[in-house]
C-alpha cells in the first residue's frame, strides 16, 4: 500500500495487529498435525503472489473507471472463464457429461454461478472502499467460517491450540486500522472532511 498505492505507513497499532496475525498464523501452522515444510513453503509462495495480486487489483479499481461495479465483475469472470472454453472444446467426455447432467446437478451449478457472481460483486465493492491490506485482512478473517464448518464436519481439522490461534488472528484483525491515503492525511490536517470513494 505504501510503495504502490499512495498510503501512509500503518500506525503502530496496525503494525502490532499485522505482527499478531503473523504469529497467530504461524501458531496455527505449527499446531497442524500434518505440518510439512513443503506444504507451507507453497503457502508462502502463494501468499507472495496473492499480495502482488491484491495490489494490482486495487490499482485497477483506482485507475480504470467503469460505469458500474458489474463491469468489473463481468470482465474479471470472463477472463477467468476463458481457459475453460479450451478445456471443454478439447475434451469430448466433458461435453458429454454436460449434456447428460440431471436437474439436481444443473441446479447446483446454477446456484454456484449465482453465488460466485455475488461474491465477485461484493469483493469488487469492498476493494473500492478498502486498502489492499485491509481487504486482505477482511478476506482472510472470512475464512473462519470455512474452518468452523471443517471442524464440525470432518475429523481432520485444527487442534484446540490451532482454533485458539485462529481466534487470536480474528481479534488481531478486528483491531487493525486501515492506513489513510497520503493526500487524505494532508486534507485531515487542513481540516477538510473526507469522503469514502464511490
Amino acid at each position: 500500500d505504501y510503495l504502490f498505492l499512495g498510503r501512509q505507513l500503518p500506525s503502530p497499532r496496525s503494525w502490532a495487529c499485522l505482527l499478531a496475525l503473523l504469529v497467530g498464523a504461524m501458531g496455527y501452522a505449527r499446531s497442524d498435525s500434518s505440518f510439512g515444510v513443503k506444504g507451507y513453503a507453497f503457502c508462502a509462495l502463494w501468499y507472495g503472489v496473492f499480495c502482488l495480486d491484491q495490489i494490482y487489483l486495487k490499482h485497477v479499481v483506482n485507475t480504470v473507471k467503469m460505469d458500474s461495479n458489474w463491469g468489473r465483475v463481468y470482465y474479471s469472470n470472463l477472463l477467468a472463464s476463458a481457459p475453460l472454453i479450451f478445456t471443454f472444446a478439447g475434451d469430448a467426455s466433458e461435453l458429454e457429461a454436460l449434456r447428460g447432467m440431471d436437474k439436481a446437478a444443473a441446479v447446483a451449478v446454477g446456484v454456484s454461478v449465482v453465488l460466485g457472481a455475488a461474491m465477485s460483486y461484493f469483493a469488487w465493492s469492498a476493494r473500492a472502499l478498502l486498502s489492499a491490506t485491509s481487504f486482505t485482512v477482511v478476506g482472510n478473517v472470512c475464512k473462519l467460517l470455512t474452518i468452523s464448518i471443517n471442524v464440525v464436519m470432518w475429523d481432520k481439522h485444527a487442534s484446540p491450540v490451532g482454533i485458539v490461534c485462529l481466534l487470536f488472528c480474528l481479534g488481531s484483525a478486528y483491531f487493525y486500522k486501515q492506513a489513510p491515503l497520503r493526500a487524505e492525511a494532508k486534507d485531515e490536517n487542513d481540516g477538510k472532511e473526507l469522503q469514502l470513494p464511490k
